[in-house]
């Protein structure tokens, strides 16, 4: 009776183990990884300086998140030279300040995307994601995760003010199409459409006509030392310059990024942005048009666990047009800014950082930094200077 009994037991077993088989060996071929970064900073900031005295914002401590977040990537080959793949990744308030209110400590989703990945040829996504302009900022800064006060990205990304929203080349794409391709003799391309929809009905002569696609092409060539990039994007009926919810409004962007190895230890880079943000429909003094371009230098140097980078920028004054075909003044709105930091590395996942910068604006200017700005007034200048903690795994 015990042997009929551990028979039954021993042929139920394997019934088990085939029948699980299958589900066992798809799950070996699946891969998951949880990642995630912790980043904040103690600092002291303040803008100075400006036309209007009444309006600085004389130097006060905070705490502030620098970009962490949390994220889970997942691949799976599913033959045929392809992988399927998904990421969702969310900021987190690591001082629980710079979340919204309803998220509590989990900010906005970050790239959040389901694709395919076809070997030799490229990756298709879905969802929200990093585009060209965004991927090609970072190219001249060296900040950890191109944010936080150490960044110079202000001088690519701001218009100084004279918007009436800042431009959007820095932000992510969201409701889009992607796609990514292999590197090709050094050679690779990406190209993303973000969805219209937001578009109307066609409406009468006074109502709004909107479709609110955005297109961005990037290009990389890496070869020996180089790294160069170019970036061009084109958001439409946004309303950036003067807030208008009509259609015919184009914000446009150029970019390009270099940077150069020197050796293994010391790294250059350079990055040119030229934007141009346009309202077809403008009338009287309200603009028609603004250009202004931006240039930013940068260095950094390894030596075991000490990392020192710093770089400086220009932000050009403004170039504009109001809606009556008759010149605006777009003088005395330029920039100039500047970081220098030092990294210790505690240990491959940890580290201690510390910075100094200030972003220094002509009378009419209004720059900022582009991540954990302070909103200067106009002709002030804002200086920082913080220490923080870094743990990323």
């Amino acid at each position: 009776m015990n042997q009929n009994i551990h028979m039954i037991m021993a042929g139920a077993a394997m019934a088990l183990s085939l029948a699980w088989a299958p589900a066992a060996l798809a799950q070996g071929k699946l891969s998951t990884t949880l990642y995630g970064v912790a980043d904040a900073q103690f600092e002291y900031i303040g803008a100075t300086g400006a036309a209007d005295p009444a309006l600085d914002k004389p130097a006060r401590s905070r705490v502030s998140n620098v970009s962490s977040e949390l994220g889970i990537k997942a691949s799976l080959p599913l033959g045929d030279g392809m992988t399927g793949l998904a990421q969702y990744t969310t900021g987190i308030s690591v001082d629980n300040g710079n979340g919204s209110t309803s998220a509590g400590m989990f900010g906005s989703a970050k790239d959040v995307f389901v694709g395919l990945k076809f070997d030799d040829i490229g990756t298709v996504k879905l969802g929200r994601m990093t585009a060209a302009a965004r991927w090609n900022s970072g190219t001249a800064d060296f900040s950890p995760m191109g944010a936080g006060l150490q960044d110079i990205q202000g001088m690519l990304s701001g218009a100084s003010g004279q918007s009436t929203v800042g431009p959007q080349f820095n932000t992510r794409f969201d409701n889009t199409a992607g796609f990514e391709s292999a590197s090709f003799g050094g050679l690779s391309a990406r190209a993303y459409f973000s969805a219209n929809e937001g578009r109307s009905a066609a409406g009468t002569a006074n109502s709004a006509h909107l479709n609110d696609y955005s297109v961005s092409l990037g290009l990389q060539y890496v070869r020996g030392p180089f790294d160069l990039r170019a970036s061009l994007e084109q958001r439409n009926d946004k309303g950036t310059l003067n807030g208008s919810t009509d259609h015919n409004t184009r914000d446009r962007d150029f970019r390009f990024g270099m940077r150069y190895a020197v050796n293994s230890a010391t790294m250059l880079a350079l990055g040119y942005d030229r934007m141009r943000l346009s309202d077809a429909n403008a009338t009287g003094t309200a603009k028609s048009r603004l250009s202004k371009h931006g240039v930013v230098v940068s260095a950094k140097h390894t030596a075991g666990k000490h990392v020192v980078y710093g770089g400086v920028g220009v932000g050009s004054d403004v170039s504009c047009e109001h809606g009556n075909n008759t010149a605006c003044n777009g003088r005395d709105t330029g920039a100039r800014n500047g970081v220098i930091a030092y990294q210790y590395l505690l240990d491959p996942q940890m580290m201690f950082e510390t910075f100094a910068t200030v972003v220094k604006n002509e009378a009419r200017g209004k720059y900022d930094f582009d991540s954990g700005g302070i909103g200067p007034a106009a002709g002030a200048t804002s200086r920082a200077i913080g220490a923080g903690l870094r743990y990323a795994f």
